[in-house]
């Protein structure tokens, strides 16, 4: 981490003392960026001569007193509180009162690095991720007593390196740390609960949300050793609240040595190259007969899903219909059913609706009616906010009620996971697969449950973004740059709840603590104030950003 901060300061003109007190530790660092600039330079990305002339840029000191003239020196020491505060209590002692004391720290305290200071103004977190040379984002973490002259001018200083700085808190795990703890965490309690294997779960991440990696993937790329080191961390700096608490599958791992590709083996094997073997094609988790299904299609609900559900089924060429005036609200909906003839007349209206259906896709749970329909009807409930067997609990047809989850936008080729019932008869499921297919999504099969995989994970994330802006961590603003730039997800995660619907995602989190019972899954309170306020997102022109008039 520390040559490829050293790397990037001494392409953009500045001249840097890189400094190790392991000497064949320094020789290391100094040949493995002068390594790295040869590949850049072998691959167009840097001029031979800017390449030579960044590394007479660069001077490796063993000594820290050789320091003492810098106007900035940025550690990346390993991530021990003792040794940063033993390190910066002799950096104080040496510097320029006017010189800023950076910690790269991605856990750590920073209030805590500087109290080992006189000058707690002048600390301040900057941290990078690796690699760094590659990743645009860097943190600036403000201490409790740091001057915001000093954030000022580190974020300046990230500028002038070519990075994109985003202003956070100083709390536990600070922006990326923070949030991406549930990509993994949560993707853990599934594979805890037994009904799904870890390369299932990656397939339909990577197939429905367009994330590069799997969370399984991805840890075996950290290093399970590190993800469990910094899920505890986090999980004890917040005093052991239960949506960090680490799972016991990485405990056993670790302990086991089993610790990904570093191992040559993880949740995946790598036995001859970096590659993990079992990680396909997320439609492989079903296999589907040719069937028939009708071309008659029944949209209910006007939710983001319902609009994305019917602008892929129609550019299928289905027969989109949509319910006449179906209420907008509860209290209209009320109002309808309180009055005898508008009932009728309303109940009429839809059942013609319903008899020349020949697939029902309830993308509201709130919006669903029961009326007598064909025998050969498909019923397609989203399961968000409840389980497949929840909804069809309710429904007289229920042996052809099938469970599915897709998040606006839909794209063709996306992943959509499905879910059986206790009641769901097997032509039902083949043929909701079918039916997904026919629009250009791919079916993949998963055990059923409020959210399902992907939404599931992903309500998580946005839930921990939704605490982390209540909480002044970062605007949402900062927090989408640091997720997209971080961690590389497609969107931010605020970005998305309101491409989604705050209240869709509201209504995952509820169902979720509903069936599990544990406080793990309970909303933040400024998603429950922004749906009851009725800012839903990019439909109502406003939920965690401002989009103007809907």
């Amino acid at each position: 981490m520390g040559a490829g901060i050293a790397q990037v300061a001494i392409l953009r003109g500045f001249r840097v003392l890189l400094h190790d007190p392991v000497e064949a530790a320094l020789a290391k660092g100094r040949a493995r960026i002068a390594q790295s600039l040869s590949r850049a330079v072998e691959r167009g990305h840097v001029q031979a001569d800017a390449a030579e002339e960044a590394l007479g840029r660069l001077e490796a000191v063993t000594r820290l007193t050789e320091m003492r003239d810098a106007g900035c020196i940025i550690e990346a020491a390993p991530e021990d509180l003792s040794l940063k505060q033993r390190l910066f209590t002799e950096l104080d002692g040496l510097v320029a009162p006017a010189a800023i004391l950076a910690t790269n720290t991605s856990s750590l305290s920073i209030t805590a690095i500087a109290g080992a200071t006189t000058r707690p103004g002048r600390v301040v977190g900057m941290h990078f991720f690796n690699p760094v040379p590659v990743m645009a984002l860097v943190e600036v973490v403000a201490g409790q007593r740091t001057d915001p002259a000093a954030v000022g001018e580190t974020m300046a200083l990230a500028r002038r390196l070519g990075k994109t700085p985003v202003r956070a808190k100083d709390t536990p795990g600070f922006i990326v740390n923070r949030i991406a703890r549930h990509f993994s965490l949560e993707a853990l309690r599934i594979l805890g609960e037994g009904r799904l294997t870890h390369d299932q779960i990656d397939r339909v991440m990577k197939g429905i949300g367009r994330f590069r990696m799997g969370p399984f993937e991805l840890m075996d790329l950290i290093g399970i050793d590190v993800n469990f080191a910094v899920s505890r961390s986090v999980y004890e700096a917040f005093f052991h609240d239960p949506r960090f608490r680490p799972h016991p599958i990485q405990q056993r791992m670790v302990e086991s040595g089993l610790l990904g590709r570093k191992t040559g083996r993880g949740f995946y094997e790598y036995p001859d190259s970096q590659k993990a073997k079992g990680v396909g094609d997320p439609a492989s988790l079903l296999g589907l007969a040719e069937v028939h299904v009708g071309r008659n299609v029944l949209i209910l609900g006007q939710s983001p899903l319902a609009e994305a559900l019917a602008e892929i089924t129609e550019a299928a060429g289905f027969l989109v219909h949509r319910p006449p005036a179906w209420p907008e609200t509860r209290e209209d909906l009320d109002a309808i059913f309180s009055d005898q003839s508008r009932r009728e007349r309303y109940l009429r209206h839809l059942g013609e609706a319903y008899r020349e259906a020949d697939v029902v896709i309830e993308a509201e749970a709130s919006e669903w009616m029961d009326p007598e329909l064909p025998e050969t009807t498909l019923i397609l409930t989203a399961t968000l906010g409840h389980s497949a067997a929840e909804a069809a609990a309710d429904i007289h047809a229920r042996h052809r009620v099938v469970g599915f989850a897709a998040l606006p936008p839909l794209q063709k080729g996306q992943t959509v996971e499905l879910a059986a019932t206790p009641w769901t008869e097997a032509a039902a499921l083949e043929q909701a697969g079918e039916f997904f297919r026919g629009v250009g999504l791919e079916p993949a099969v998963v055990p059923d449950g409020p959210g399902l995989v992907f939404p599931r994970i992903l309500c998580l994330i946005i839930n921990e973004a939704a605490f982390a802006v209540m909480e002044g961590v970062a605007s949402a603003e900062d927090i989408d740059t640091a997720m997209k730039l971080g961690t590389n997800y497609p969107l931010g995660p605020l970005e998305w709840a309101d491409r989604i619907g705050l209240d869709q995602v509201l209504g995952v989190l509820e169902g979720l603590q509903t069936e599990y019972g544990e406080d793990r899954y309970r909303p933040a309170p400024l998603l429950r104030q922004l749906v009851r306020a009725g800012y839903l997102g990019r439909s109502t022109g406003r939920g965690f950003h401002v989009y103007g008039k809907p």
